[in-house]
């Protein structure tokens, strides 16, 4: 094939391959035109490229009908299954897309988030809403699998390096809860919960990418106050977090998002930290602040409402933090 005719086939599209298959099927061009349902002009153009790409008049008039040329008789069936094709590329979609539809909101959540936005979205008021969610934890291909369609949307602490999807930033974590064994000390006098006594004791912090991974704002927050803190710990897995809070006498911090799961784990108590500790923190290191993350309106699977939902949930977890809050988050 010569790059001309090459050039020149590229340039149709598939509507101009459909006038094609219609005036071999039909002998008429104004049948044609009715029956795709575009005026006689648009189909003498379409015929017109058709003849300049592959350089031959292709249908011929002949006792009031347009007679196929022998190039155009062996054009048809390629054409015909080239349509073909475009059907069941559409029909693939179509199915895809009601499949997802099916399917319901596939979300990725960063840490802090999930088991709040759980025991959120699995209320029936939301569920109405929303309508079937399913969540996943966030993980270090969950942009890639938003940008190629089988994520819907993320809700984490990271910036995605992928520059076609869209960032939108939804808040801070207003409040942090201060974790630890029900019979730790610090307990003895939990009206003081200040930062200066907490570094007193075994500290231990979950790195999360995106905010804590080169150090926790406690650790800094203490080097510039010259206060010691000689016993803290980094891990990387929450089962590894939980084993160390139980085990050996330690103290943590966690979104006040995450609370009401916490409370939940036999042995542990937790306490909303004072703001003005949490100032404190924050003069150090940024609070972790969320982003939601998706794909450019054009390609979502979800509504304006759906989307606006979903933030309103988010904004509004950032501000609550005990179970009664959440009880009462749909009313």
């Amino acid at each position: 094939m010569t790059s001309r005719l090459l050039k020149q086939l590229c340039e149709l599209d598939i509507f101009t391959l459909m006038v094609f298959k219609n005036i071999y099927e039909t002998g008429h061009a104004n049948i044609t035109a009715r029956e795709l349902s575009v005026s006689a002009p648009k189909i003498s153009r379409c015929l017109s490229s058709l003849r300049l790409a592959f350089d031959d008049e292709l249908f011929y008039r002949r006792q009031q009908k347009l007679k196929a040329t022998p190039l155009a008789e062996t054009l048809y069936q390629p054409v015909c299954d080239f349509i073909q094709s475009v059907y069941q590329l559409e029909l693939q979609a179509k199915k895809s897309r009601d499949y997802r539809a099916d399917d319901g909101i596939h979300i990725a959540v960063g840490y802090g988030l999930m088991s709040a936005l759980s025991h959120i979205c699995g209320q029936a008021d939301f569920r109405n809403r929303l309508g079937k969610v399913r969540l996943y934890k966030w993980q270090d291909d969950s942009a890639d699998l938003i940008h190629s369609g089988e994520m819907d949307l993320g809700l984490t602490l990271e910036f995605p390096d992928n520059q076609e999807l869209i960032t939108t930033n939804l808040g801070d974590v207003a409040e942090l809860g201060l974790i630890c064994r029900e019979d730790h000390p610090i307990w003895k006098n939990a009206a003081l919960l200040t930062l200066t006594e907490i570094a007193r004791y075994p500290f231990v912090y979950l790195a999360i990418k995106g905010f804590n991974e080169r150090i926790d704002p406690l650790e800094l927050y203490c080097q510039q106050e010259n206060i010691p803190l000689n016993d803290i710990d980094c891990v990387s897995d929450i089962e590894e977090w939980y084993a160390h809070l139980l085990t050996m006498g330690s103290i943590a911090f966690a979104p006040a998002t995450e609370l009401c799961h916490i409370e939940q784990v036999t042995g542990l108590r937790t306490e909303v930290l004072p703001k003005s500790e949490v100032d404190k923190l924050h003069r150090t290191i940024s609070m972790p602040s969320y982003n939601l993350i998706e794909k450019s309106e054009n390609y979502r699977r979800y509504n304006d409402t759906q989307r606006q939902i979903i933030i309103e949930i988010v904004t509004r977890l950032l501000n609550f933090h005990c179970e009664s809050d959440l009880r009462q988050f749909g009313t």
